[in-house]
């Protein structure tokens, strides 16, 4: 089931690497369901849920409700510069208690990473990158951060970012978060 949806993410990253800075990555057809969530829908019927955005406490709420409703396999993260902590933990923690799928297609920045990691398979497009820092408020943030990215496995990688100031971004190639066993998998583009 997560080969198909890299294999719709391949067609979505594909046209996303053309989209416009900053730019909404979905399809016009995209069902927004708030909080800068969309249900995706192929041709076949097959339903997707897509990030591409910030993410703030609507995002935690809606996916939240969503996950509650349905049986999301899968989060594809179009984009996203980051947003809420706490918001992003709230969202990771759900996608890791039920061991659903992520993949980034083009970029996911700060906060993002915190919900990427959270996913049992951990997908990149061979294009895409993470960025990680540390927060804005280091001294508030770094305690809570350590204990989540420890609580998933990653406690070196954390301790990595916070090494980088919150104005400054650590850039990290698919092929990089591999390394870093961040991502699971690395997808190449062209299918």
């Amino acid at each position: 089931m997560f080969r198909r949806l890299a294999k719709i993410a391949i067609a979505i990253g594909i046209l996303a690497a053309c989209a416009p800075p900053g730019g909404l990555l979905v399809s016009d057809s995209a069902e927004p369901v708030g909080g800068n969530l969309f249900i995706e829908t192929t041709l076949d019927g097959d339903q997707f849920l897509v990030l591409d955005g910030e993410i703030s406490a609507r995002t935690a709420y809606t996916f939240l409700s969503v996950v509650e409703q349905a049986d999301v396999e899968g989060l594809v993260i179009a984009q996203s510069p980051g947003g809420d902590l706490l918001a992003a933990h709230q969202i990771g923690r759900e996608i890791s208690k039920r061991e659903i799928n992520t993949i980034v297609l083009v970029n996911c920045i700060s906060a993002c990473v915190d919900v990427f990691i959270a996913g049992d398979i951990r997908e990149m497009m061979d294009i895409a990158e993470l960025g990680l820092h540390s927060a804005t408020d280091r001294d508030f943030a770094y305690e809570i951060d350590r204990k989540y990215w420890g609580d998933l496995g990653f406690s070196k990688v954390n301790d990595l970012a916070y090494q980088v100031p919150n104005d400054k971004l650590w850039i990290i190639s698919a092929k990089r978060a591999r390394e870093l066993r961040l991502a699971t998998n690395v997808v190449p583009t062209d299918g």
